[in-house]
């Protein structure tokens, strides 16, 4: 779905002469996250790379980013230094969340695929990617990004790049991302102890079910997209199996009144439904292979008791517009000519329809936003076979994409008053490994996005 603007939407950012605001964050991000360099040059050429990331026209590549320098060897030693220097990608990436985190609270971590295309196979990670919503094969790279969202800004603090055994010839199936996103919620629940923000994984897979029972010992929120021809068993408030058989997740929410669900209004032209739901394996006969009809018979999984959450766009040109970043799944719904849905499984709650519509619109921000700032901070544009180095790479570009974001989002707040704006953290501020983030250093009073102290 496409997403209008908000209130603080972040406007673009041409590459180009960096702005002060932006200049001032450059310099607190480098002198809070690159702590943990042991070498001079090393925090040098990390400033470096990530002004060029911001400032370099076209692709993002190290040739790029080494003309932005007035320097001949520049591109050598840029490559040296994100291909094979011994700095710890892994430790900026905590850095960077816990920056974010001491910023403000997030407000969920979002959790989705990113299919960089290659057109050729010198990258690391290039395999062929089977695409549902074109139905095409596609030559690239398949990451998976986790991103902090925010109230009003969202930042990619973490990545994991799919690589196919060596020996495998077939396309990469949808559901072989799992470990990759189990890895990252787990990440998402490290990275803020006793914060509990929901995580929205925003990746469409058939066993999410089983994943999030899965992630039930982490303690944290979880709210997954679901195809719509899932088959679910409704249940009542006891837990007990409806008498009525196992329906596909379209079906709920195509009558939802037959089945004594209630329609709520989340939004302008939004109607959702909330059930309790279990989801069903098809029946395989042990004889002859043959699964039973989806949606028609089956046995209960083990997932157990989870809650779906269903919601149609009533309106074609209304919030959610023409095309969604969910690809067929919003064209799922049976709500009529031009009435699109998605479908989402989630830990039981106790949350409103209304807040789980805007966990939902938190997501396709972040689709937006992967796009829209990602395109400008070079979060596809990394060439070469050194997995150090696309990991390194991707560190810094994530790097950048918090420079845009926030000051994007000055620039908004600028124009509703001084007390609005965000500033860099106060000086005593420095990533620490040792010291986990509590939520008692977030301010409690202040305008949303205000700083600690």
């Amino acid at each position: 779905m496409s997403v209008p603007a908000s209130p603080t939407a972040v406007p673009p950012l041409l590459p180009g002469r960096p702005t002060s605001t932006q200049e001032a964050w450059v310099e607190d991000l480098c002198r809070h996250l690159f702590v943990s360099f042991n070498r001079a040059d090393h925090h040098l050429k990390g400033e470096q790379y990530l002004r060029g990331l911001l400032t370099a026209p076209g692709r993002k590549s190290i040739r790029n980013i080494a003309r932005t320098l007035d320097d001949t060897g520049a591109a050598q030693r840029l490559h040296h230094f994100i291909c094979n220097a011994p700095w710890n990608w892994r430790t900026v990436r905590e850095a960077l969340a816990d920056y974010l985190i001491a910023l403000t609270r997030p407000r969920s971590w979002v959790v989705r695929p990113m299919l960089i295309p290659k057109s050729g196979t010198n990258s690391v990670g290039v395999h062929r990617h089977f695409v549902p919503a074109t139905g095409q094969l596609v030559n690239g790279q398949l990451a998976y990004g986790l991103w902090y969202a925010g109230q009003s800004f969202n930042v990619p603090v973490d990545w994991r790049l799919h690589l196919q055994p060596p020996t495998a010839g077939l396309p990469v199936p949808d559901d072989d991302g799992v470990p990759q996103i189990l890895e990252l919620v787990r990440r998402a629940a490290n990275a803020a102890p006793g914060a509990a923000a929901p995580v929205v994984w925003d990746s469409q897979m058939r066993h999410a079910g089983e994943v999030i029972s899965a992630l039930a010992p982490l303690g944290l929120p979880v709210m997954a997209r679901t195809p719509g021809s899932l088959p679910l068993q409704l249940v009542d408030r006891s837990g007990r199996p409806t008498r009525r058989g196992a329906l596909p997740a379209q079906r709920v929410l195509a009558a939802p009144e037959r089945l004594g669900l209630q329609v709520h209004d989340v939004a302008p032209g939004v109607r959702a439904v909330l059930a309790r739901v279990v989801p069903v394996r098809p029946v395989v006969s042990g004889r002859s292979g043959e699964s039973g009809r989806s949606g028609e018979s089956g046995e209960r999984g083990e997932a157990g008791e989870l809650m779906l959450y269903a919601q149609r766009y009533e309106d074609p040109a209304g919030p959610a517009g023409p095309a969604g970043p969910a690809g067929p799944a919003g064209r799922e719904g049976r709500g009529g000519p031009g009435a699109r849905a998605d479908f989402w499984l989630t830990t039981p709650t106790r949350r409103s329809p209304v807040d789980l519509h805007q966990f939902t619109r938190t997501a396709a921000y972040v689709a937006r936003d992967s796009v829209r700032i990602g395109g400008r901070t070079g979060l596809r544009d990394f060439e070469g076979r050194s997995y150090e180095g696309w990991h390194r790479h991707m560190t810094l570009a994530s790097v950048a994409y918090a420079v845009q974001s926030l000051t994007g989002l000055d620039a908004v707040r600028a124009e509703r008053g001084p007390h609005q704006r965000l500033r860099p953290l106060p000086h005593p501020y420095a990533y620490a490994p040792s010291r986990p983030y509590h939520a008692s250093r977030e301010r409690t009073g202040g305008p949303p996005l205000s700083l600690a102290g």
